[in-house]
């Protein structure tokens, strides 16, 4: 995330936000708008004119120093603005703090601009939940295709980014959170090991919850995971040869059925994928075939995941309403009341959430299951890498390799693959063992310098789209 601009006097840091606030107003909450903010922080012009000010006497904290951002509606921010996961039941009293990872960017010179709309509550109201929609946002479009995938829940932050209002903004993932909705609006969605970012004063689902990026190029999801970790350990290693050398997985795609075959999308995703392989190979890396991921994951262990991600959510969300300050609703009981009273026509069951207050998993049986589920999804990946000697895995991004680097708290990376016949973007899926970060964003930045397959949104004249920083 180059402030090369900034630093040559092109343009500040006051221009680049009353830029993006005046292009959220006329395009994301236009008629053809993505709909991608929940709100905008009202502060942003002056935090941009202090950056400025610091960086003519000669103060410049970095890369990220003037840079604008956004955040999900789940990072607490000090202030002005909510913290709601999307929620009219948490709209209340502002966090008195912010979270770890605001403040580590904050220190490195970034600018919020706002909080981005998500799937309602993290995608845990509805059983049959409306990706990108929450109570209090409305609903966001994908910017690529009125009417397409927009997927969730961090589904505003991407399309943030996707729309270039930002060159940054933060999502959480537990399962594919990040990583399908970049590979649905077509950005680069970083999904870091679990741990890895601090989650201190996240509004997470589960212990499975991790901070993720979305950006336009693989420069700036390293530039950013250095200030979120507060370390120089991620940009190292993104060098024209890059794939020099690496030993990448994959998993040769089934033949097409006729009536797959049918499908101009499903056709398009294949042939870039197998493009991609063999562009990979001819760039330096060695790919080596593996069987499919998951073959030997058995129904139980799919139950299992289910019932111990479903008991974290319980104590999770329970936790977080009775210790944050300033809300109308403390418990779960008390949301699932607040949101029959003022449920609007057409807006979706609570059904999911009504489901999970009314487990009554202990302690004892939720560690327990976890002990039990967390090696089988780790061994999926674990497997194939060492017997391989594999520096990664790379897959179609319909494949749902995605769950399983989840399931383990594995990393992951979105990298768009390129447009298909319906104007929808399509997606690589890359992933590794536990803190591979630095190796995955090597890999996905020798793809995307050999291929430059990110593309601006068609329908939206005039909205400045820079592939390669500010």
């Amino acid at each position: 995330m180059s402030s090369d601009m900034t630093q040559r006097g092109a343009v500040t840091s006051e221009t680049l936000v009353s830029d993006a606030l005046k292009s959220i107003a006329n395009i994301d909450q236009g008629l053809q708008g993505g709909n991608a903010f929940i709100q905008v922080n009202p502060d942003a012009r002056e935090a941009a004119k202090r950056l400025d000010q610091e960086r003519a006497a000669g103060h410049v904290r970095g890369v990220l120093h003037g840079v604008p951002i956004a955040l999900k509606d789940v990072f607490e921010t000090s202030g002005k603005m909510q913290t709601s996961a999307g929620s009219r039941a948490l709209v209340g009293a502002p966090p008195k703090k912010n979270a770890r990872v605001v403040d580590s960017l904050l220190k490195a010179g970034v600018v919020i601009l706002g909080k981005t709309n998500m799937t309602e509550l993290s995608n845990f109201r509805s059983e049959i939940p409306v990706d990108g929609w929450s109570s209090r946002g409305g609903q966001t479009l994908n910017p690529h295709r009125l009417g397409g995938q927009v997927a969730g829940s961090s589904s505003g932050s991407a399309v943030a980014v996707a729309q270039g209002h930002v060159p940054l903004a933060l999502g959480v993932e537990t399962n594919g959170s990040v990583i399908a909705p970049a590979a649905f609006n077509g950005v680069f969605g970083l999904k870091t090991t679990v741990g890895l970012v601090s989650t201190e004063g996240v509004m997470t689902s589960s212990r499975m919850d991790t901070v993720g990026t979305f950006t336009r190029n693989v420069s700036d999801a390293a530039q950013a995971l250095n200030a979120m970790t507060q370390t120089n350990a991620y940009t190292a290693g993104l060098r024209p040869d890059a794939l020099q050398g690496k030993r990448i997985g994959y998993t040769p795609l089934p033949e097409l059925s006729p009536e797959e075959a049918r499908d101009p999308a499903l056709r398009s995703d294949r042939q870039h994928f197998e493009d991609a392989i063999r562009l990979l190979e001819s760039k330096g890396a060695e790919m080596v075939p593996i069987l499919t991921l998951g073959v030997n994951v058995s129904l139980e262990a799919y139950k299992n995941y289910d019932d111990a991600l479903f008991a974290d959510v319980k104590q999770s969300l329970q936790g977080y309403l009775a210790g944050r300050e300033g809300l109308p609703v403390k418990s779960l009981s008390q949301l699932i009341a607040f949101n029959e009273r003022n449920k609007r026509p057409g807006e979706p069951d609570q059904d999911f959430l009504k489901m999970i207050n009314s487990l009554e998993t202990t302690d004892e049986q939720r560690e327990a299951l976890w002990e039990a589920v967390i090696p089988v999804f780790r061994q999926t990946l674990d497997q194939p890498l060492t017997e391989h000697k594999l520096d990664a895995i790379v897959s179609s991004f319909r494949s749902d390799s995605y769950y399983f680097a989840a399931a383990a708290g594995y990393p992951g990376i979105s990298v768009p693959s390129g447009m298909d016949d319906e104007g929808m973007p399509t997606a690589l899926h890359v992933t590794g063992a536990g803190n591979s970060e630095a190796t995955l964003l090597s890999i996905a930045y020798g793809y995307e310098q050999a291929t430059q397959a990110i593309r601006a949104p068609a329908f939206i004249p005039g909205v400045p789209f820079r592939p390669h920083s500010l």
